[in-house]
Parts: C-alpha cells; sequence; structure tokens
C-alpha cells in the first residue's frame, strides 16, 4: 500500500456515501426520504411493485411426509412361537386377509382343544336347558331343577366366552393345528417387517407393520411468528403434484429446533409422495381484497411495527403496513395502495438515513 493512503472499511465508506447523498434536513423528521434518480443508482436502489391478489398467496414452507397413525396397523402374536414361513416382505402390497407371516404355537392347539370342549359343554347345557324348561311347564319337576339347569347353562356359556377369547389372544389369523397364519387387517403396503424365519418371538412382539399409503399427512415446522399466521382449516398443496389437504392441528408446544408443529392431512391421487419425503408446502390464505403481496426484504421494522419504502415522484416515503403473513420469500400485507411500488434492494441504506443511523 503506497504511503500516505489509508483504505476504508467498506461499510463506513457505505455509511458516508448515505451520508453524503442525503445532504437535506434530518430525513427522519420528514414524510419522504428527497431522492434524485442518481443517488437511487448509486445506492442500489430497486423497486417492485406490490402484487395484488384476489385471494391470499399461497406462501411455501418446508415440509416433511409422513404417515398419520390412524393409517398403520401393527400384526403381532399375542403367545410365544416360533416363525414358521414369511409370507411378505417389506414393500409388498397386500390386501386385506392376505397371510403375512406363520407361526408355531404350541399352546394353540390346548387352546383349540379347550374351545372344542367348552362348545361341547355348552350345547350339552343348552339342551337340558330346554328339555327342563318343558317338563317344568307341563309340571313333571321342580322349579329349584329348573333353576340349576339354567345356571349350568350360564356357566357353560361364560366357559364358552372364555375359551374364544383365549384363543383369540394368541392371534387372529388362520389355524391349522397348531399354526397360526396372522393375515392383514387392512389393505395397504408392508411398510416394516421385523420377522425372520426361525426366530422365537414372545408374546405382543411386533412382526409387521401394514400402512395405507393412500392416506399421508404433512408436518410443517413453522416459526412462532409464521404460527401465528395459520390456523386449522387452511388448504395446503405441494409443490410439484396434484397432493393437498388441510391443516389439521397446531402443536401448542415448541419442538427442538423451536419451531410449531403444523400438521396437515394430505390426498395423493398420483401417489407420488414417500413417507419421509421433504416438499415444499404451499398454505393457501383466505380471501382478501385489501391485502397486497411483497418480497420479505422490503419489509423494515421500527418500534415492532413494519414498514415498507413506497417510490413517490419526490423519493421514499416509510409506510406503515399491517404483516398478514410472511415466509422466507413473501410477506402480505395491508396498508398500501394498489400499484405502489416498494423497494427491495437498498433498503439497508433507507432505513439508515431514516432512523438516522
Amino acid at each position: 500500500m503506497a504511503a500516505g493512503f489509508v483504505v476504508a472499511p467498506f461499510h463506513t465508506f457505505r455509511t458516508s456515501l448515505v451520508l453524503a447523498l442525503f445532504c437535506t434536513a434530518p430525513a427522519w423528521a420528514a414524510d419522504v426520504l428527497p431522492l434524485t434518480a442518481a443517488q437511487k443508482k448509486n445506492l442500489g436502489i430497486v423497486t417492485t411493485a406490490a402484487a395484488a391478489q384476489g385471494a391470499s398467496p399461497a406462501l411455501t414452507y418446508p415440509a416433511r411426509v409422513t404417515l398419520p397413525p390412524a393409517s398403520v396397523r401393527v400384526v403381532a402374536a399375542a403367545g410365544a412361537g416360533l416363525v414358521t414361513q414369511l409370507h411378505v416382505q417389506a414393500g409388498d402390497t397386500v390386501r386385506r386377509g392376505a397371510p403375512l407371516v406363520s407361526l408355531s404355537m404350541p399352546g394353540l392347539a390346548e387352546a383349540q382343544n379347550a374351545l372344542t370342549q367348552a362348545r361341547l359343554k355348552s350345547q350339552l347345557a343348552a339342551g337340558n336347558a330346554a328339555r327342563d324348561e318343558k317338563l317344568f311347564a307341563e309340571g313333571l319337576i321342580a322349579e329349584s331343577r329348573l333353576r340349576a339347569t339354567q345356571s349350568e347353562t350360564q356357566s357353560a356359556r361364560a366357559s364358552l366366552s372364555a375359551a374364544q377369547t383365549a384363543l383369540a389372544m394368541l392371534g387372529a389369523g388362520k389355524v391349522t393345528g397348531s399354526t397360526l397364519t396372522l393375515s392383514a387387517p387392512i389393505a395397504g403396503v408392508v411398510t416394516e417387517s421385523t420377522a425372520e424365519p426361525g426366530q422365537r418371538v414372545d408374546a405382543g412382539m411386533a412382526l409387521m407393520k401394514v400402512a395405507d399409503l393412500s392416506k399421508l399427512a404433512l408436518e410443517i415446522p413453522l416459526s412462532p411468528a409464521q404460527a401465528r399466521q395459520v390456523a386449522v382449516g387452511q388448504a395446503v398443496t405441494v409443490s410439484g403434484s396434484t397432493a393437498g389437504g388441510r391443516i389439521t392441528a397446531l402443536l401448542p408446544q415448541l419442538n427442538a429446533a423451536q419451531s410449531v408443529l403444523a400438521r396437515a392431512s394430505l390426498a395423493d391421487p398420483q401417489k407420488l409422495l414417500r413417507p419421509g419425503q421433504s416438499v415444499q408446502a404451499a398454505i393457501v390464505g383466505a380471501r382478501s381484497a385489501q391485502s397486497l403481496t411483497v418480497p420479505s426484504g422490503a419489509l423494515v421494522w421500527k418500534a415492532n411495527v413494519p414498514h415498507v419504502f413506497v417510490e413517490t415522484a419526490q423519493g421514499f416515503a416509510p409506510t406503515p403496513v399491517q404483516l398478514v403473513r410472511q415466509n422466507a420469500s413473501q410477506a402480505e400485507v395491508i396498508g398500501l395502495a394498489a400499484g405502489s411500488r416498494v423497494a427491495v434492494k437498498g433498503v439497508a441504506a433507507l432505513k439508515a438515513q431514516w432512523l438516522g443511523e
């Protein structure tokens, strides 16, 4: 560097340029910041027209496709057993009632035998009760004998119900001897399979998961400020597809990333989306005849009130607006006249002169 020359930092040069260009009375006391075309060019100020919308624009947010709990079924055996055969694997599409996995269960034969015995006893007790009712009506037996027979019938029915419950608790499916073949509880896709042939399983162990992929959901993380601009029932669309739905819930607590999680239902007619997929979700606002859309970069804040710099013949007028909704790129505001042009670049220089910084 040559002696006697000092290179000023860029921000110092920028501030000096702003002050030199605005050599007038303090701008924060004026309604308009006076600015010539040359000064506007030197400060790099660019304007754009606030866009009028027949309906509030659909602001986009990053989101994740999920499976709602109601769309997932877990297949498990309620008793201990040995996996003898897998009829499907993860990714297979199954119809309701299709075989999924076969288990050898020693307790199954005992439960079947107990059910058979309980059914025979119930049938015998019912026959005895019918006979004694007829004899009692003819006056051939005492009432006490009829009551005893009816009591035995009720006891036999209770035993049959218990045997049926005990067999059902071992798992729903096709029973062949000591082998139980568990079936799909719904039509859908096998999303997870943890069973392997030869594996011993305990009661209640999850073996497979079947999901109805026609019913998906979205999880949309929002900042607390963005969440205040979203309500249950608003329409949601997914960029690049025909999928859509509506906001169903806004979780009351913040997650680990300090975001409010919005949940939305999702129908995907083209079947292009998959659980876990990252997408761009557009939340459609309510119709508004007064709101306009401006780039988010056009907003500046003073005393917690949002403003934009509206271009006039004399310069730029700091104009307060009401913020309806905002995301990273767009903001929907009320308080601007239709056709207004607002500064979207060079805003920092305008703000510095406006606030006297």
